[in-house]
């Protein structure tokens, strides 16, 4: 290849020094802002000038070197570059070598415009042919490496040169179809890969919790699973007709359609559409628009719907349930969440992740009505404002502070220990841990039909409308603006008084559990014949234990 070119120094109408004026190469125009670099040498002398050109010269491409080391470090996490192959260098020959063709092949220039048009890169400068080949390969979705780049540069002039040799044949009513072109191969690396597409949909798009969020965590074998299914990761060549038979597959798998339309299909839509709106190379949203309808069961009778919240009685039973007495085999913080998240997301609505991520210093009360409230903070979950919420005097009658004032001073959560933590993932925290026991302590007192941490919820909702608490307020309490509200419901200030009074409008729960001291947990005693029956079981157990032959490698 011909010997690059060096930057000489040059003088400016407006200054008596001399200066260096260099092009910054396409590689580094985002990070450097500019396309071009203009730096006085301070001399008026035309060899110390040159000299210092030199040396200014590689001092800017060292720092825009820094700064593409930087910025791929940053990237690093979200995207990993994959090498060329030789089969992707000839595949995007063949990709070069159409796109000059098919530029130019409805009207074909003639004579000097055909001269003219070879002649647009200068192929004996190497700058201008890198600019051209990462500019290429930038459209085609490749992050290639310098070393990649300039395996690339002469396979990228032989492919302009055949593209303008066809548009040339055409010229003449020749519109044959290049055999060179067959005998190229297709790409081993998708133009867009979907799998990292949605990584970065997920760093840069507002997805609620991040990678390690509950959505991301759902989403994320969703489209691994489509893009095994489809056989490749490219999103520029899905069709909708593939996202059609994705879907219509996942229904004969037996999936529900309502999932298939709102979990499977969304998270594709939504993936494309970010790359769309990202415009990145290749970027289409065959997936939007897609329609998956609710299957109808002609034969099925009809059945009224199970309702949403628990009924009375089955929050009686569950609250009941809480003042039991538990087993002294689990730990305090479990007794302690059976006891106290049934009543506070009775009377507040909130969901119970909400609850159990609390700290004692979110149990506050209010410096103007005096009323204790729980401070809750925007989350991994659907909460996004931080709200406050009045406690329910009911829950503080049974004594719910001195439980916060005792973990106050071990300086521990409310409903968990870190120091019980096994180390795992920020997706998988400890408080959602608690809210998952919790809900299969209520499944095993027999609640079935509704869900059982949310269906606390929904009943709260539902007696707020029977006692007519004030819509606003009401939304207020439980994180929901109403669909028909107006612009005067971010108004104002919210009140603790306020939504005091309309939490004391919820009924308070009869439980004669309450009244009554609670009986000591007896555990059953074994009787001698156990101690014996375990003992001989431990007895044959150790023996096959010393009985086993060891393996020998």
């Amino acid at each position: 290849m011909p010997s690059i070119k060096m930057p000489t120094p040059v003088k400016r109408p407006t200054s008596q020094f001399y200066w260096i004026r260099k092009k910054v190469p396409l590689r580094y125009r985002q990070l450097v802002g500019r396309t071009e670099v203009w730096k006085s040498l301070e001399t008026t002398d035309r060899r110390t000038a040159v000299t210092r050109c030199t040396a200014a010269s590689a001092t800017l491409e060292a720092e825009w070197a820094r700064l593409a080391a930087a910025g791929s470090s940053n990237r690093a996490a979200v995207v990993e570059s994959t090498p060329l192959t030789h089969q992707d260098l000839h595949a995007l020959r063949g990709a070069a070598h159409v796109r000059v063709r098919d530029a130019h092949l409805a009207n074909p220039p003639v004579g000097f415009a055909a001269v003219g048009l070879r002649a647009a890169l200068d192929e004996s400068d190497p700058e201008a042919v890198d600019q051209a080949v990462r500019s290429f390969l930038a459209a085609e979705g490749v992050e290639a490496t310098d070393a990649e780049v300039a395996r690339f540069a002469p396979m990228f002039i032989a492919a302009r040169r055949a593209g303008y040799a066809d548009v040339a044949r055409a010229a003449g009513g020749d519109y044959s179809e290049n055999p060179e072109l067959a005998k190229l191969p297709p790409r081993t690396t998708p133009k867009l890969d979907l799998l990292k597409a949605f990584e970065e949909y997920v760093e840069k798009g507002g997805l609620k919790g991040g990678k390690d969020g509950p959505t991301a965590k759902r989403w994320r074998p969703k489209i691994r699973d489509f893009c095994k299914w489809l056989g490749h990761r490219d999103l520029a060549r899905m069709t909708n007709e593939d996202g059609y038979r994705w879907a219509d597959h996942l229904v004969d798998q037996g999936y529900n359609r309502k999932s298939v339309r709102l979990v499977w299909i969304a998270s594709l839509s939504a993936t494309a559409g970010f790359m769309v709106e990202r415009r990145k190379p290749g970027a289409q949203n065959p997936f939007r628009g897609i329609v998956v309808r609710d299957a109808i069961d002609t034969n099925a009778e009809a059945k009224p719907p199970r309702q949403k919240g628990f009924t009375q009685a089955e929050a009686k039973k569950i609250l009941t349930a809480t003042v039991a007495t538990p087993s002294s085999l689990i730990s305090p913080e479990k007794r302690a969440a059976r006891r106290w998240l049934p009543w506070l997301c009775a009377y507040s609505g909130a969901r119970v992740n909400e609850i159990t991520s609390l700290f004692p210093a979110d149990i506050t009360q209010d410096e103007v009505s005096g009323v204790w409230c729980m401070v809750i903070k925007p989350s991994l979950e659907k909460t996004s404002n931080w709200r406050t919420v009045p406690i329910h005097s009911h829950v503080i009658e049974q004594g719910f502070l001195d439980y916060v004032e005792e973990r106050r001073r071990l300086g521990k959560p409310l409903f968990y220990d870190p120091a019980r933590g096994r180390g795992g993932k920020i997706a998988n925290p400890q408080y959602k841990k608690t809210a998952e026991r919790i809900a299969d302590w209520v499944r095993g007192l027999d609640i079935k039909g509704v869900q059982p941490n949310h269906g606390w919820r929904h009943l709260f909702k539902s007696v707020a409308r029977h006692v007519h608490m004030n819509s606003d307020v009401e939304g207020f309490i439980v994180g929901h603006r109403p669909k028909d509200a107006n612009a005067g419901h971010d108004y104002g200030d919210r009140w603790v008084a306020t939504m005091s009074a309309e939490v004391e409008k919820y009924p308070r729960f009869d439980i004669p559990g309450l009244k009554a001291f609670p009986a000591s947990h007896k555990r059953k005693r074994r009787t001698n014949f156990d101690v014996a029956v375990a003992k001989f079981a431990h007895e044959r157990r150790k023996a096959a234990r010393a009985a086993r032959v060891p393996l020998t490698g």
